[in-house]
C-alpha cells in the first residue's frame, strides 16, 4: 500500500527528503492505483494572493481512451507561514470535491489525496470548463505560505459485479456562475439557495446530493452558544458565537421538506489548535463528506413537465422562535446536484399514493449560570453550562408505475443529536460533549443506513496581553472524537459502483499544547508538544474487480513525527471514543 501511495507522490512531485508528508487516514478508492488506460494532469497551479482568483481550465475526456472508473490525485507542496483555506473543485456549475489545506511548516509540507469521482462519468466524458478556488494570502514576511497544487486523473476500465449505470444526467443546484470564471456556491442564509429546473418525464430514479460548511462564525458551529448568552462573559465580549450548537441542513422541494443533514463536525487543520493535526489532519479534512436525499418519491410530482424550486437552506436552534427553528450566521458554503437516471421504455412515470410525513425538530434545552458576588455585592458570571438535545423523524413514500411496473419507493431518516457543553474563566476554559446519530433508507437498496459521530473536545486558553509578541498565548487541547457509519450510498447503488453495505469506523485521539508567537499560525520551538493516534477500519462490497474490501491504517503521531503507521488489506478492532481525562483548569459538571 505505502508503494503504490508513494508512486503517486513521485509521479506528480520532486519532493526533499526535509519535507513533512502529512495524510488523512481514508480507505483507498481503489486496490491499486497500477496500469490505468490513460492518464492526465488536469492542472498545476500555485495559489498566493488568490481570493476571488481561482484557477480556470479546461477539461477534456482522454482522447481514445475507454474507461468506467476515474480517480482524481490530488498533490499539494507548501512551505512557510500560511492558515488552512478551504478550496471546492467545480465542473462547470456543479461542485465534484470540498477539500482544505493542512498548516505548512518552514521546510515545507505535502499531502496527496485520492478521491473516486467515477459517479461523475456523464461530466468526465464531455468537455468542461475546471475550476479550483483555493482563496489565500500572502502578507510580507508574516503569511509566507503559496499552495502549491497539482492535479491529476487516473482512468481505469473496471468490470462492475452488477453493470456500470452511471446517471443519465446530473443537474446543479448553484448559482450558475462558472460562465463568469468563478465557483457557484450558495452563500447562506444570504443567498436564495434555489434553483428551478425541469426534469425529464421518464425519470426513474432520482438523487439529490448536498455539500455544506460553515465559514467564520460558523466554521466550528458546534462549539456556538444560544445567541442569548453570546454576552454571557463581558470581560471577554465576542469570543463566544451565537445561533447555538445545531445546524440542519435542509432539501426543500417546491416549498416542502424533502430531507435533512446534521452534519459532521469537522475540525480544519487550523480549529482549536494548529499544533494538533500534524502530520496527520482530522477525519475529513481532505473530503469534506456530501450527504443524499433520494427524491424518487417525489417523482409523481417533478415529472410533469413543468417547472420546479429546489432549495437548500441552513437553519438553528432558537428557544424563542416558532419550533424552536431560528437563523444561523454568515456564511454557510453550500452547493449541490440532482442525480437522474431515466427509463427509455417510457415516455412519461406515473406516481400515486404520495404521503409524506415529517415530524417537526422536538429540543429540549436547559442551562445554568454560575455566578460570584464580591465584597460590594456585585454579581459576575463565573460559568456557563448548557445542554441541548434535538430528535426528528422524516418518512416520504410514493408507487411510481413505469410501463407494466409498479413498486414502492420510501425514503426516511431517524435523526438524534446531543450536545453538552460547560466553560468556565471567562470561556478561556471550554468542554465540549456531542453526539450526533442517526438512520436512513432509499427505494434503492433496501438497506438501512447508520452512522454515530461522538466528539469529545477540551480547550483552555491562555492569552496575555495584547501587546505581548513573543509568546503572546497558548492553547491545551484534548479531542477525542469518532466517525461511524454502516451504509450505503444510494448514488454508487444506483451507479453500480456499490454492491452492498459498507462499514467504516475512524477514531483520533489527541492531546496537544501549543504555544503561538505573534503570527497565531506558528508554535515557538521548544514549548509545543503534541500526542496524537488515529485508528481506521473498512469493510466494503468489491463491487468492481479492483475494489477494496477491507483496509485498516493505524497511525501514532509526537511533536510533527509519525511514530507508527501501519496499514493492510484488512480491518482492526477501533477502540470507543471514552470521555476525556481531567486536567487542570477543566469545568466541573
Amino acid at each position: 500500500m505505502k508503494i503504490l501511495h508513494v508512486a503517486l507522490v513521485l509521479a506528480c512531485c520532486r519532493l526533499s527528503q526535509s519535507v513533512l508528508e502529512v495524510f488523512q487516514a481514508a480507505p483507498p478508492p481503489r486496490a491499486t492505483f497500477d496500469e490505468p488506460a490513460c492518464r492526465q494532469v488536469l492542472f498545476e497551479h500555485s495559489f498566493g494572493n488568490s481570493y476571488g482568483a481561482p484557477y480556470v481550465g479546461a477539461y477534456s475526456p482522454p482522447g481514445g481512451c475507454n474507461f468506467t472508473t476515474a480517480i482524481f490525485n490530488l498533490s499539494v507542496v507548501s512551505s512557510g507561514r500560511q492558515y488552512d483555506r478551504l478550496a471546492t473543485l467545480w465542473l462547470g456549475d456543479i461542485e465534484v470535491w470540498r477539500t482544505s489545506t493542512a498548516m505548512p511548516i518552514q521546510s515545507g509540507i505535502h499531502w496527496s489525496y485520492q478521491k473516486d469521482m467515477t459517479i461523475w462519468y456523464p461530466m468526465l466524458t464531455q468537455s468542461q470548463k475546471i475550476i479550483f478556488d483555493l482563496g489565500n494570502l500572502i502578507d510580507g514576511d508574516r503569511y509566507t505560505g503559496y499552495f502549491n497544487v497539482t492535479l491529476e486523473a487516473l482512468y481505469y476500465n473496471d468490470q462492475y459485479k452488477a453493470g456500470f449505470r452511471p446517471a443519465s444526467y446530473i443537474y446543479p443546484i448553484s448559482t450558475l456562475s462558472s460562465s463568469n470564471n468563478t465557483t457557484s456556491l450558495f452563500s447562506l442564509p444570504g443567498d436564495s439557495g434555489s434553483v428551478n429546473l425541469t426534469l425529464p418525464r421518464n425519470v426513474k430514479n432520482a438523487v439529490v446530493s448536498v455539500t455544506a460548511s460553515g465559514n467564520g462564525e460558523e466554521e466550528f458551529w458546534f462549539t456556538n452558544v444560544p445567541t442569548e448568552y453570546v454576552h454571557t462573559f463581558p470581560g471577554n465580549d465576542g469570543w463566544l458565537y451565537g445561533y447555538s450548537p445545531f445546524r440542519e441542513v435542509q432539501v426543500f422541494i417546491d416549498g416542502q421538506l424533502a430531507g435533512v443533514s446534521w452534519p459532521f463536525p469537522i475540525l480544519f487543520t487550523g480549529g482549536v489548535d494548529p499544533g494538533a493535526w500534524r502530520p496527520i489532519v482530522g477525519i475529513d479534512a481532505f473530503e469534506l463528506p456530501s450527504f443524499e436525499v433520494d427524491i424518487t418519491p417525489w417523482l409523481g410530482l417533478l415529472t410533469d413537465g413543468q417547472n420546479h424550486t429546489i432549495q437548500l437552506r441552513v437553519v438553528g436552534f432558537d428557544a424563542s422562535a416558532e419550533g424552536s427553528i431560528g437563523p444561523v450566521g454568515e456564511n454557510w458554503w453550500v452547493s449541490g446536484s440532482i442525480f437522474v437516471w431515466l427509463d427509455d421504455t417510457v415516455e412519461q412515470i406515473v406516481a400515486r399514493d404520495f404521503r409524506s410525513e415529517v415530524t417537526a425538530a422536538a429540543f429540549d434545552f436547559h442551562s445554568v449560570v454560575g455566578t460570584a458576588i464580591d465584597e460590594s455585592g456585585t454579581a459576575t458570571n463565573t460559568s456557563l453550562y448548557f445542554a441541548l438535545t434535538a430528535s426528528r423523524n422524516i418518512s416520504i413514500s410514493s408507487t411510481i408505475i413505469s410501463g407494466n411496473t409498479t413498486r414502492e419507493v420510501a425514503w426516511s431518516q431517524n435523526l438524534s443529536f446531543s450536545n453538552i457543553q460547560n466553560m468556565t474563566d471567562l470561556a478561556f476554559n471550554q468542554s465540549l460533549s456531542m453526539v450526533t446519530s442517526g438512520s436512513q433508507s432509499d427505494s434503492a437498496s433496501g438497506i438501512i443506513s447508520h452512522y454515530t459521530y461522538p466528539l469529545n473536545l477540551f480547550s483552555a486558553y491562555d492569552v496575555v496581553s495584547s501587546g505581548a509578541t513573543t509568546n503572546p498565548g497558548s492553547v491545551l487541547c484534548l479531542v477525542d472524537r469518532s466517525k461511524l457509519t454502516d451504509g450505503i450510498s444510494t448514488i454508487s447503488i444506483l451507479t453500480g459502483t456499490s454492491v452492498g453495505s459498507e462499514s467504516l469506523t475512524t477514531r483520533q485521539n489527541v492531546t496537544s499544547n501549543y504555544h503561538w508567537n505573534r503570527t497565531i499560525v506558528e508554535g515557538t520551538e521548544g514549548l509545543d508538544t503534541m500526542d496524537g493516534e488515529v485508528w481506521l477500519s473498512y469493510s466494503g462490497s468489491g463491487a468492481s474487480n479492483n475494489g477494496v474490501v477491507a483496509y485498516h491504517r493505524y497511525a501514532k503521531e509526537k511533536n510533527d513525527s509519525v511514530l507508527v503507521d501501519e496499514q493492510g488489506w484488512g480491518q482492526i478492532p477501533v477502540p470507543d471514543t471514552t470521555s476525556l481525562p481531567p486536567v487542570d483548569g477543566e469545568p466541573i459538571i
